[in-house]
């Protein structure tokens, strides 16, 4: 139960946002509209960017990227990697932004309602000691959760290292994590201030004809960078803290609202909001009537929600439903090859611009928060590859027992020889 009384929230009744109008002389003319097509295009043209690219190229065909002014709803079933894949692309905006300082810079607001900030962090840790060395600890792994596999003295060594305290303080100072404010009001309040740090804020004072009181009018919001992207995820949607006097379906509605009128149409923010298909979508008749796949129309406690956002796009998880193939892909094929639990597809459910249908076959690591993009179908060659990487992934536990059993067989083989024979082994 959450708590509607808490102190510490905001809510509509005492915070009124700025008015949404065209204020004085702010209507944008076409010659304006066409002068920002030219300046974008001569941004390309010159090395620039308009979005930060997604890391999966063939998918760029269906969203090249994460533009300024997006709302973006993020949805899958229970357990499919939702929250891994919005940390993915939260890794992937960092990674660019930090590898071309010269093309843009970040600042994600981080409304981490499911998870505590040390979990986040720990599971960035992995995803970068695979990304840079191939190490692959799971945070479960590096928290030596297990007395017998305690977090190896190396991956502390390599993260004392110049190259990994580069990226980790780039991650604190461009990440900001929030679970105060969490109702709609406080995650709007948040966003708000921080655009006003870094941009020029014009309104203007105008007598309400209803009330009669004085109001604030918003004129306009300029941008102190154009190449500055601003970030919120929101993790999950569902879990906001309740507004005074609304029920969770009113409240993530209102988070909704406002992410379009205020975070994205005024203040150009990207906002990503995971939000849980129903359990419903789960349950043995789904299964019957071969609706597994998320959908809008199984969106989690508001489906009103999809009809602010630019895309809804769906992760599916074809094992957890024990499909034996998906789109031309190995499952869990009666020779026991294929992706298993590593397969993962993303949909474009729903685009603003017309974009949906399309797929994006994926082979996603949860033990180190990686996604890679799979080959075509039809090549193979590069899929087979896959099929063998996942029997001959292991873990970091699996791979000491490995190591142990291989030194115990070594020692006994050498109880075994001679004295001579002995000596030298041990040379």
């Amino acid at each position: 139960m959450i708590d509607q009384t808490n102190s510490n929230q905001t809510d509509f009744d005492n915070y009124t946002a700025p008015a949404v109008g065209c204020g004085q002389n702010n209507q944008i003319s076409m010659d304006a509209v066409i002068e920002d097509l030219k300046e974008r295009k001569r941004t390309v043209l010159s090395g620039g960017i308009n979005c930060i690219p997604l890391p999966f190229k063939r998918f760029q065909a269906e969203i090249p990227g994460l533009e300024q002014e997006q709302y973006i709803i993020l949805t899958a079933s229970t357990k499919a990697g939702k929250t891994q894949l919005a940390s993915y692309l939260l890794y992937s905006v960092l990674d660019y932004a930090y590898e071309h300082p010269d093309q843009c810079s970040v600042h994600i607001i981080y409304f981490n309602l499911e998870e505590s900030q040390m979990r986040v962090k720990q599971r960035y840790i992995s995803h970068l000691l695979y990304k840079l060395n191939g190490w692959r600890l799971s945070p479960r792994d590096l928290r030596s959760t297990s007395a017998d596999y305690p977090l190896p003295d190396e991956a502390l060594e390599l993260l004392e290292t110049e190259p990994y305290q580069e990226r980790l303080r780039f991650f604190d100072e461009h990440v900001q994590f929030e679970t105060e404010d969490t109702n709609p009001t406080g995650i709007l309040r948040v966003c708000e201030d921080y655009a006003k740090t870094v941009g020029d804020y014009k309104s203007y004072k105008r007598r309400s004809r209803s009330s009669g009181q004085e109001v604030e009018v918003f004129q306009s919001y300029t941008p102190h960078d154009k190449n500055h992207y601003k970030f919120v995820l929101i993790d999950h949607i569902g879990l906001v803290d309740l507004e005074r006097g609304m029920d969770l379906k009113r409240s993530m509605d209102k988070v909704s609202e406002y992410a379009i009128k205020y975070l994205r149409n005024r203040y150009k923010y990207n906002v990503i909001a995971v939000q849980q298909q129903a359990m419903e979508s789960e349950g043995l008749e789904a299964i019957k009537q071969k609706k597994m796949m998320p959908a809008v129309a199984t969106l989690g406690d508001t489906k009103y929600t999809a009809r602010d956002c630019n895309y809804v796009l769906g992760l599916f998880d074809p094992s957890f439903f024990g499909l034996p193939s998906w789109l031309g892909y190995k499952i869990q094929d009666t020779d026991n090859t294929g992706l298993r639990s590593y397969g993962r597809f993303l949909y474009v459910l729903r685009g603003r611009d017309g974009e949906q249908g399309g797929v994006c076959p994926l082979f996603f690591d949860g033990a180190v928060c990686n996604f890679e993009e799979l080959p075509r179908p039809d090549d193979v060659g590069a899929v087979t590859s896959y099929y063998t990487r996942v029997q001959d992934l292991k873990s970091y536990r699996q791979q000491k027992k490995l190591s142990t059993l291989t030194l115990l067989n070594f020692i006994k083989n050498i109880t075994n020889t001679t004295k001579k024979q002995r000596k030298w082994l041990m040379k």
